[in-house]
């Protein structure tokens, strides 16, 4: 509920939907206030590891 969902929401939306929304709030929503870069690892990341 603190997400903004209803219990009846609870009825109609599947786990699945209930759990991607609630992972979609919270990267919406992030407290922190800083945005995290992502990057695609190349090998050189790999051998610095």
């Amino acid at each position: 509920m603190e997400r903004g969902l209803t219990l009846y929401d609870f009825e109609i939306l599947t786990f699945g939907m209930i759990i991607d929304f609630i992972i979609e709030y919270n990267n919406r929503n992030d407290s922190d206030g800083d945005e995290e870069q992502i990057i695609e690892a190349t090998q050189a990341h790999f051998d610095v590891f």
